[in-house]
């Protein structure tokens, strides 16, 4: 089986209920949603933390329901996701210094990739935001793509103070 098949040559794409142009909304969600989990699995190998490691990959998983969600399975992702995502915020916020201040991202090497990460989940939520103008998107999948920010975030924060050089 090739690779290519050429019915994209023309701009247009399949997705679940027929083709669109591939600069339709939601593939320009989709798109986002991929260049986050590559974020996030770059991020992951430049992490000493093997739970770390681990939640990021289990995140990264995760990402093929939001995907499923996005493209109107409703059933793909709910709250109970929401639930996990706020679940892991607040054990690596129990993990590190209370905030005083702003953050410079970036002042290691893992946290940098961690903040990479979290600026593609905050370009991803500006996506689905402005899709869900036109489209139904559940709230859960709103709420779960606003907490991503706030986890890489305190993810970041954990691996920027938890560095060994």
């Amino acid at each position: 089986m090739k690779i290519y098949t050429r019915k994209g040559d023309a701009g247009k794409t399949d997705v679940i209920g027929g083709r669109v142009n591939k600069d339709d909304p939601v593939i320009e969600c989709l798109g986002a949603i991929d260049e986050l989990a590559v974020a996030v699995m770059t991020a992951s190998h430049y992490q000493d933390d093997e739970a770390l490691k681990e939640d990021l990959h289990e995140l990264a998983n995760e990402f093929f329901a939001l995907s499923a969600a996005v493209m109107g399975k409703t059933e793909a992702l709910g709250d109970e996701s929401v639930s996990r995502l706020e679940a892991r915020i607040d054990l690596y916020q129990e993990k590190i210094k209370p905030l005083t201040g702003f953050v410079l991202p970036g002042e290691t090497l893992p946290g940098s990739y961690l903040h990479a990460a979290r600026v593609a989940a905050r370009r991803l939520e500006r996506r689905i935001v402005a899709y869900a103008r036109e489209a139904s998107i559940t709230a859960a999948v709103l709420s779960y793509v606003n907490r991503l920010s706030d986890l890489l975030f305190v993810m970041a924060r954990y691996a920027e103070e938890n560095y060994v050089q």
